[in-house]
């Protein structure tokens, strides 16, 4: 039995590397199916923790005045819960960047599922070797993911030295002078 959390890491390309010739056109299908249903199951989790904690952030927050003004037992603790809710799920929310990652995740499976549909049907008109074919497809796939982590790493902050010597992170896009 497979564990759960293989789920949500990328198939691995060891059997694709590891296939003759004759098997690499069946094995490069099988990993880019694997990868694409990789790619859409992320995405599918991306979203649906950008709307749940955005939802949460929303809901709590519209409380707040009505949680202050209302008497009742325990209204200290009840208040600083809410605060520290609304800023624990801001921050998982920055954190993982669910709004990032879920626009990334898709469309670099959009992207996926364009080559392999694109290759399926090539395939069946033009008379191109299938290891040939199933290279070129592996190569796009590969240029893919490349970029969609290019693009996830570029918006990455990393802490850097202030102009007075303090380190701080600079918000995602912008460069420090």
């Amino acid at each position: 039995m497979r564990a759960w959390w293989r789920r949500f890491r990328a198939p691995a390309a060891e059997e694709f590397l590891e296939a003759p010739d004759e098997e690499l056109d069946a094995a490069a299908e099988r990993y880019v199916q694997r990868l694409r249903r990789f790619y859409d199951v992320r995405a599918r989790w991306h979203r649906r923790g950008y709307r749940l904690t955005g939802i949460v952030v929303i809901l709590v927050g519209a409380l707040l005045p009505f949680l202050a003004t209302a008497e009742y037992a325990h209204k200290e603790s009840v208040l600083a819960l809410a605060g520290v809710t609304i800023s624990v799920v801001t921050a998982l929310r920055s954190f993982f960047r669910f709004d990032q990652s879920w626009v990334l995740l898709r469309n670099a499976e959009i992207a996926i599922t364009e080559e392999y549909l694109g290759w399926k049907l090539q395939r069946r008109c033009d008379g191109e070797q299938p290891a040939a074919a199933a290279r070129r497809l592996i190569e796009a796939v590969v240029r893919i993911r490349r970029d969609e982590a290019g693009e996830y790493f570029k918006e990455l902050p990393s802490p850097q030295p202030g102009v007075d010597g303090q380190v701080s992170v600079p918000t995602p896009g912008r460069r420090q002078v």
